[in-house]
């Protein structure tokens, strides 16, 4: 089965704001999960962050994913081992944890671990697999190159970075296996760098991490790529015996301001337009089909809002919604639904 997915942990937040999401023909969507699935989406990404309140904190995550559950949506846990946003270029530890010594900190990362597989216990059947930390690809927990210059040097990254990396993995894969022996996955972000990619896995062979999915981020417009780099990350994942997952992507429909500005080069006969935007995605997907990947989730279809209209909304400073995704969404700055959602019936669904 291909694992048509989205990643889409503002949908709770929004909804609890009284934000609301139009179809095509401008009728209020009742139910974002109804919704997507008549379109062909059958997997749910679950952001987990470490803590007891809050968004993207255990108990959030766990009513987002039963709501999925409820329609029969696969599930695919994401355990942050972080208490805040966690990716590239960081990967704090949560604060409580920063000042145990590595040995602690394996305890407590372990024992944490298995209480978020048990509180997922109800749900377990439609658990996928679980991935552990976000592009990890320079760290995971704290353990983390913070001298960019550093992050060049392969070798030094595998006796300072990876080799305590690796025992935190494998840790936690430990920690899930024990309970229901579900595949666990590596994510990493920097999906164009064949060197560090090479480098890092090689790192993780060598210390002996024991894998089962290979996840990629994926973001074309950063260098206006093509889709013949889901090859390459396919093939890297072939050469190991791994399945290939695309753990997060997106393209636009406009050009990108704020935050994500850098993300507006117009991939190979695909615009920044709507129109071009729904052709990408479709174009994506069919590649998807004939890759036979394993998993791909679109990051924050649900997420179109603009600064004007979050302003007199409270919103929490741990999960903004005014950082200028709208031109990623599926939505408009209204809400409508763009062309692309009919995209989604590409690809495979079995």
């Amino acid at each position: 089965m291909f694992l048509k997915g989205l990643d889409m942990n503002y949908a709770l937040l929004m909804k609890g704001l009284g934000l609301k999401w139009r179809d095509r023909d401008g009728k209020e969507i009742d139910d974002l999960f109804t919704f997507f699935k008549s379109k062909g989406v059958n997997c749910l990404r679950v952001r987990i962050w470490v803590g007891g309140s809050g968004p993207s904190r255990l108990p959030y995550a766990l009513k987002l994913a039963e709501e999925a559950y409820m329609l029969d949506f696969k599930i695919q846990p994401t355990i942050f081992l972080s208490d805040c946003w966690a990716d590239l270029y960081k990967q704090p530890e949560p604060k409580d944890w920063a000042s145990l010594d590595f040995q602690s900190k394996l305890s407590k990362i372990q024992s944490y671990i298995s209480s978020i597989v048990e509180s997922l216990t109800p749900i377990m059947d439609n658990c996928a697999y679980f991935q552990v930390g976000n592009e990890i690809d320079y760290g995971i927990c704290g353990v983390f190159a913070h001298d960019r210059k550093r992050r060049k040097n392969f070798e030094w990254l595998r006796k300072h970075v990876w080799k305590y990396e690796s025992t935190i993995l494998n840790e936690s894969f430990k920690a899930i296996k024990t309970y229901y022996g579900k595949p666990v996955a590596l994510h990493l972000g920097k999906w164009w760098d064949l060197g560090l990619i090479s480098s890092f896995l090689s790192a993780m062979d060598e210390f002996k991490v024991e894998y089962d999915v290979l996840c990629f981020s994926f973001y074309p417009s950063m260098f206006g790529a093509g889709l013949n780099r889901l090859e390459e990350l396919k093939g890297i994942a072939e050469d190991r015996g791994k399945l290939v997952a695309i753990a997060e992507y997106a393209y636009p429909s406009c050009p990108i301001k704020g935050q994500f500005w850098f993300m507006n080069k117009p991939s190979p006969d695909h615009p920044l337009t709507p129109e071009g935007q729904s052709l990408w995605l479709k174009d994506f997907l069919t590649c998807c089909k004939r890759l036979n990947l394993y998993a791909a989730f679109y990051w924050s279809p649900e997420l179109y809002l603009t600064k004007n209209q979050v302003k007199g909304l409270y919103v929490s400073e741990e999960m903004p919604l005014d950082f200028g995704w709208g031109p990623m969404s599926f939505f408009d700055e209204d809400g409508y639904a763009k062309p692309c959602v009919e995209s989604l019936s590409y690809g495979i669904v079995d």
